[in-house]
């Protein structure tokens, strides 16, 4: 069943599911979008901040959102307007498992456009030991059933 603007459930927690990224695809995202040597080598990542090798944030945040669009395919989403947060609180290590959850904390009718609105998202990934790796915010249009 699709859901429209005035469908969604602010406030209710929404489960998106769990990733896992192993040492490879950290490496080999890294090596195509954020070569930074923490991301791409462990001799060097040793010498880092980090102290080990860790995922890129933008890696974490593609992981975390791709699991929030897949839970909320059912919305009549028509674009997304703007990525309101990105924040990394802990580094994502190799094989660490991650749950994302997600819930809509905004939803208002366009004040020209009766078939449409903004609703906001706001999620986190955290591991499992509840410490939060990061948390992430979209603003969507999403579609109104007019009647």
């Amino acid at each position: 069943m699709r859901r429209y603007l005035d469908d969604l459930p602010l406030g209710e927690p929404l489960d998106c599911g769990s990733f896992v990224l192993s040492r490879a695809e950290i490496i080999a995202f890294a090596e195509r979008f954020d070569p930074q040597p923490w991301h791409l080598d462990d001799h060097q990542a040793a010498a880092s901040a980090f102290g080990r090798l860790v995922a890129s944030g933008v890696h974490t945040q593609a992981m975390a959102i791709g699991l929030m669009v897949r839970r909320i395919a059912d919305v009549a989403v028509m674009f997304g307007g703007a990525l309101h947060e990105a924040s990394f609180a802990q580094p994502v290590e190799p094989d660490a498992p991650h749950r994302v959850t997600a819930r809509w904390t905004e939803a208002r009718r366009s004040a020209s456009r009766p078939d449409r609105g903004v609703a906001r998202i706001t999620g986190a990934a955290e591991d499992s030991a509840g410490r939060i790796a990061m948390r992430f915010g979209v603003t969507y249009i999403v579609a109104r059933q007019v009647r």
